[in-house]
């Protein structure tokens, strides 16, 4: 396991670690101002399937100060089922994610930059 990890040019430092995940903490905006960084995993039996899985919860919560200088935290999630199936490879679970990252603008090339539309004007 990596205790730190660097995202960007964000460094998460490790807070805690145990069996039920971790929790990394960026303070670059200052100690009232973190962005923590949550990884979680937990087994599943689908409910049609009933076949076994592990779901994985990527979580990033950023906080900033709001309108009247209290602090609100803005998070977002990516939670990745997968089968217990030998078959299945980082490959399509990195597809899966590929997809999601199209719809937003991550690295400001030619992504379909619809994170205003989906996020903020509630467009579906």
């Amino acid at each position: 396991m990596n205790n730190n990890l660097t995202v960007k040019t964000l460094s998460f430092n490790l807070v805690y670690s145990d069996k039920g995940g971790s929790l990394r903490r960026e303070t670059s905006r200052g100690a009232s101002l973190p962005t923590e960084l949550t990884i979680r995993h937990q087994d599943y039996i689908d409910s049609q399937t009933k076949k076994p899985g592990r779901r994985s919860v990527l979580r990033f919560d950023r906080t900033v100060a709001g309108t009247d200088g209290k602090p609100v935290v803005c998070s977002a999630y990516l939670v990745v089922a997968v089968p217990t199936d030998p078959i299945i490879s980082s490959t399509d679970i990195l597809a899966g994610i590929a997809q999601i990252a199209e719809m937003v603008k991550l690295d400001g090339t030619t992504h379909l930059d619809l994170d205003d539309d989906i996020f903020v004007n509630l467009e579906q």
